[in-house]
């Protein structure tokens, strides 16, 4: 399982994308906001800009990675920016929170990183967190993807692909199919299901699961 303990180095990324906020978040924050959801965990934060974005937006935001580098620039950051964001470093199959800690969490291109088994765990380990009646968004990967199928990537035997170039040489990918979706969501009543096929070379195919705990 050591395979599904690495995270991303956020010093060789230097992308502006990951300065701005996922274009999905300004709805999130909205409607949670509305429903007075205002505990809020970063599930896989990276270098924080969907944390920056919430705590701006008066959420109390508590940022997770398992990449000390992505911590480390988000409490830069923060500190720059004057904002109260409690940051973690650990692994998202054991989450270092109590039962019930937040009423919104946002788990963005991040619980895949895993295999299957992995997979369930950490979902459980959401659940757990999750206050009642809370609400997550989360992505999954789609095995329509073409990484799925790239021939220079590892495939393990449950479908975890292991890739092996780019910047995340190493790190795993849990594929799904929307059935898969549905069983693993099984103790959320999903609110929104979507299924995203992006047009740019890479950027490959997910579901888009908005969620609240049963």
């Amino acid at each position: 399982m050591e395979t599904f303990r690495k995270g991303w180095n956020w010093e060789e990324i230097k992308e502006d994308k990951w300065n701005t906020p996922a274009e999905e978040v300004y709805y999130l924050a909205h409607r949670w906001k509305s429903l007075n959801k205002l505990r809020f965990l970063d599930l896989g934060c990276g270098k924080g800009r969907n944390s920056i974005f919430f705590a701006k937006e008066g959420f109390k935001v508590n940022a997770f990675d398992i990449s000390e580098s992505g911590i480390l620039i988000l409490r830069e950051r923060a500190k720059e920016e004057n904002l109260d964001i409690e940051t973690s470093i650990g692994d998202m199959h054991s989450l270092p929170y109590k039962e019930e800690s937040f009423d919104a969490i946002l788990g963005y291109h991040v619980i895949y990183h895993t295999n299957k088994e992995g997979l369930q765990k950490v979902i459980s380990e959401i659940r757990r967190v999750l206050a009642k009646d809370g609400e997550i968004f989360v992505t999954f990967n789609s095995k329509s993807a073409p990484s799925y199928k790239n021939p220079n990537n590892i495939v393990l035997e449950d479908g975890t692909v292991i890739k092996e170039e780019g910047i995340e040489t190493g790190i795993p990918h849990y594929f799904v199919d929307k059935e898969e979706v549905l069983e693993f969501m099984k103790d959320f009543e999903i609110i929104n299901m979507k299924y995203v096929e992006e047009i740019i070379p890479g950027r490959g195919c997910k579901y888009y699961v908005l969620a609240k705990k049963k």
